[in-house]
């Protein structure tokens, strides 16, 4: 298969780089790097009791239908497998465990930047724009941690803080933080569906 055909299905972290020393070309990077650091601010978040009455109020409609958000996440992994056949990816065991770990982040990363870190970043919950200020800062760290643990580029970084600011839009309308995580993994996935594969040269 040539270089062309291989860029159709694969993300940001398959783009080639210049510059090997400032790329993040392996699995491991990636968690060491991004999964760690966003597993740190998750639990830190977990800290704070405010945050678990929230949390536990957000996932109000999934504990009432379990069985329907089961079923999506299954139809889900229907739709990542028959992705990966069409582009002739392996489904190996390191792409199996990479699509775990894109699972994984979307749930620490919803739980800590949309749920946690809005409300911990604002002065009182009955000022609304004090809200909308957590929610712009919450999501400004969310796109600047990505550019250093994951080390994109800027434009990446701000597409990522305004996908952010949808996500979070999204939450404030559904109420539904199950929904925002599945939403979350799927873009996640058609973004970079294969695990970094040590790319260091632009072709």
């Amino acid at each position: 298969m040539n270089r062309s055909s291989i860029s159709i299905s694969e993300g940001r972290l398959q783009r080639a780089s210049q510059n090997p020393s400032i790329y993040i070309s392996k699995f491991r990077q990636v968690l060491l790097r991004h999964g760690m650091t966003m597993s740190l601010i998750f639990f830190g978040c977990l800290l704070f009791p405010v945050v678990f009455a929230a949390l536990f109020s957000s996932l109000d409609k999934f504990f009432l239908n379990i069985n329907r958000y089961a079923f999506v996440s299954l139809g889900l992994s229907f739709f990542m497998f028959f992705y990966l056949r069409l582009f002739s990816k392996e489904l190996s065991y390191r792409q199996t465990f990479w699509i775990i770990y894109l699972l994984f982040i979307s749930i620490i990363e919803e739980i800590g930047f949309r749920v946690s870190l809005p409300i911990l970043f604002s002065d009182s919950f009955l000022k609304e724009h004090n809200f909308l200020i957590g929610i712009f800062l919450s999501n400004l760290l969310f796109a600047s941690l990505h550019y250093f643990t994951l080390r994109w580029k800027l434009k990446a970084c701000i597409f990522t803080f305004l996908g952010g600011i949808g996500l979070s839009r999204l939450f404030y309308v559904t109420e539904d933080l199950a929904l925002i995580i599945l939403v979350h993994w799927a873009i996640t996935f058609l973004n970079t569906p294969t695990a970094p594969n040590n790319i260091s040269t632009e072709k």
